[in-house]
């Protein structure tokens, strides 16, 4: 239980805390402002999810009070899978990588 809550409690992110900027594109405001309010931008650039992983959090953060308009949720999700698909190196991919190599 300990070991839960601490992992918790680790993935948590300050709002205000700085966080790694979200790449330029026509969605990158609407990205920010929706996701941004609960949750610093790393929590988003440290992803690397098929589109319908990024659908399935859209939806787990809509139930938790994000506003996600329909008729920009396909752009939202464009720009998301287009910068944050499983085909970008990101941090989090580096260092599995890495330590997968060292063992």
């Amino acid at each position: 239980m300990f070991l839960f809550a601490s992992i918790y409690l680790m993935s948590a992110q300050a709002p205000s805390a700085p966080g790694k900027p979200l790449p330029p594109g026509p969605m990158q405001a609407k990205i920010k402002a929706a996701c941004t309010q609960c949750h610093n931008a790393t929590r988003i650039t440290e992803q690397r999810l098929t589109r319908q992983q990024w659908s399935d959090q859209l939806d787990k953060m809509e139930g938790l009070g994000a506003v996600v308009p329909a008729s920009e949720r396909n752009a939202m999700l464009a720009y998301l899978t287009k910068n944050f698909g499983p085909g970008k190196a990101g941090a989090k991919t580096a260092v599995k990588k890495a330590t997968a190599a060292a063992n």
